[in-house]
């Protein structure tokens, strides 16, 4: 079947070399290449906003299973109190921070599209940190009580599994897309 395939396709790509030359009208044609370039080069508002909804829903789910300065979402698990057991109260906020910004950080690198993620990788300083203040500020709003010596720890967990994260699932997702085509191309 797959040689039939290639025939028919080898066919095609013949019929359309052997065909004569069309000039699109030029208002099509510039409307064409206006959509490529916004594709190939996404806003960095828009492409914020979106990192910004995926941290926002998978807040939820990491709320969920490790609370943050005493904010959990559901009742589900809590590794907070497992983890402030086996290694302290200084690892645990480090392992939390980093935990909470990870998981975004690796759900956004397969939510967006590879030009989006190349722009987030490109800026992913200022977006990881603004994600980890903005949740901060966000848990101080909730009732929080963020002091100091344990927020810097978590910070800066948050900051190192954020940009690690981010960097992790890209190489997975570029991975996988190079595994794509070469199953596509066979």
């Amino acid at each position: 079947m797959n040689s039939k395939f290639n025939e028919h396709w080898k066919q095609d790509f013949q019929i359309f070399l052997s065909s004569s030359e069309v000039t699109p009208p030029l208002s099509l044609r510039e409307k064409i290449i206006g959509m490529v370039e916004r594709d190939l080069n996404p806003s960095l508002q828009s492409v914020f906003f979106k990192v910004l909804a995926v941290h926002a829903v998978t807040s939820l789910i990491s709320l969920s299973l490790c609370s943050q300065f005493g904010i959990r979402a559901l009742p589900v698990l809590d590794l907070m109190n497992s983890v402030m057991k086996i290694a302290g109260e200084s690892l645990c906020m480090v392992f939390c921070g980093a935990l909470y910004l990870g998981f975004s950080a690796l759900v956004i690198s397969f939510m967006l599209r590879i030009e989006e993620l190349r722009l987030v990788q490109k800026h992913k300083f200022l977006q990881v940190s603004f994600l980890s203040g903005a949740s901060l500020g966000v848990f101080l709003c909730l009732g929080a009580e963020v002091l100091w010596g344990p927020s810097l720890l978590w910070l800066l967990g948050s900051l190192a599994g954020g940009i690690g994260s981010l960097k992790v699932g890209s190489m997975i997702r570029i991975h996988l897309q190079q595994l794509q085509r070469q199953s596509q191309i066979l």
